[in-house]
């Protein structure tokens, strides 16, 4: 007879958030040096093939918060792998070759992507603000102004220093958040502040 056991296994994952913001503070000081001017379009190439790297972690971020039941933080960091990090890939690549191929685009239509991305992260901010350390909530901010103006600076209005600047900021308490997360995770205690709202 055929003996039936009910073994429980319990299996730890590690957070693997810090990956994530790594990647994120890649992805906005690439814009912040593009759009202030302090490279050209000589290095869209490079930030193709850096953007698509910063797939990985971004999407490793995703899966682990979504496993630990954080569905704000999985949500975010996987729609900003497919889009800040897979879609701006293959837009910095198109970009580049169009400028030696002289293709004729209307990349007006991006204005829309930015657009909604800025406006679900700004309407979800307040999560960051309440649950969050404030390095987070300070980043995820710079994030919000920084993507709304990118989205207008689609359709034509010059903002690329404030949108420029914005992404430094956030790309700056990404960091931090990405060394916190790191030293944290070791049981290192390192200062990103408490949530900014109880």
């Amino acid at each position: 007879m055929e003996e039936k056991s009910s073994v429980s296994v319990k299996i730890n994952i590690a957070d693997a958030g810090p990956a994530g913001w790594i990647s994120y503070s890649i992805a906005t000081w690439m814009a912040w040096a593009f759009l202030c001017g302090y490279v050209n379009n000589k290095a869209l190439i490079f930030m193709s093939a850096v953007s698509l790297a910063c797939t990985i972690p971004y999407l490793g971020a995703a899966i682990t918060q979504l496993k630990l039941g954080n569905l704000a933080g999985g949500v975010t960091w996987l729609y900003f792998g497919s889009f800040f990090a897979f879609a701006s890939a293959l837009n910095y690549g198109i970009s580049y070759f169009a400028g030696v191929y002289k293709w004729e685009l209307d990349s007006r239509i991006l204005g829309y992507e930015w657009l909604i991305l800025g406006i679900v992260l700004i309407l979800t901010t307040p999560i960051f603000a309440r649950h969050a350390p404030a390095a987070a909530t300070i980043s995820v901010i710079g994030a919000d102004v920084g993507i709304v103006t990118l989205a207008l600076i689609y359709w034509g209005l010059n903002l690329s220093l404030l949108s420029g600047w914005s992404f430094f900021v956030a790309g700056l308490f990404g960091i931090i958040m990405a060394a916190g997360g790191i030293l944290e995770g070791a049981g290192m205690k390192f200062p990103m502040g408490r949530p900014l709202f109880k």
